[in-house]
């Protein structure tokens, strides 16, 4: 339904900038640019004056919904795997499932957004997190930025000294990983325990 709510504005994907419209109807603030997010489906419309108030999202329903239609899949899976009759613990059947769909949730909302980005909106984001840290923030100018893809890592690198952008989504991605290998450990052991006293005695 939210995939299907994001399309309906005119096929966004195609031809965002019909469906940004006008922020005015005397069209006082002109639409400078526009960005578009296959998944999730998320749609931009950057303004005039978006440095002040941000840009619009007209398919913030469908997104809203799209995520909401996920969590209810996720809680539906991990209910699921708990309630079956199994002698593995219930965290460890939970966190197969949640780890994951946790790890998910950062890469899509925060990393694959950054990492999507241009060199120049890159260098604004950069830009922007220095003014928002003016106290602890290097100084000096933005000299590149750099990406990783394995291990994670968006950087801002200054004259004075590098700054991660993702620095603790990155931190969360790797307890997401290190909480799925204790659980698939835990599921392991007992499925080695149960061939074990299967097979019995020789």
């Amino acid at each position: 339904m939210g995939y299907a709510h994001t399309l309906a504005y005119g096929l966004a994907l195609t031809r965002p900038v019909d469906v940004c419209g006008r922020r005015t109807l005397d069209d006082d603030f002109p639409l400078t640019h526009v960005r578009v997010d296959v998944f999730p489906p998320r749609l931009a419309c950057y303004w005039t004056d978006s440095s002040t108030y941000g840009p619009s999202h007209p398919t913030a329903v469908g997104g809203w919904l799209m995520w909401c239609g996920a969590a209810l899949l996720v809680a539906g899976a991990v209910a699921r795997a708990t309630d079956r009759p199994s002698r593995t613990a219930r965290w460890a059947r939970a966190g197969v499932i949640l780890a994951p769909a946790v790890a998910a949730t950062i890469w899509v909302t925060r990393v694959h957004r950054l990492m999507g980005l241009s060199t120049v909106d890159l260098d604004n984001e950069c830009f922007t997190w220095q003014v928002g840290h003016l106290q602890s923030a290097p100084a000096g100018e933005i000299l590149r930025t750099d990406r990783s893809l394995l291990p994670p890592a968006v950087d801002c690198v200054f004259t004075d000294g590098v700054v991660s952008l993702i620095r603790s989504e990155a931190l969360g991605l790797w307890c997401c990983l290190i909480a799925f290998l204790i659980c698939c450990a835990v599921i392991l052991q007992r499925v080695s325990r149960s061939v074990t006293r299967a097979r019995g005695p020789r």
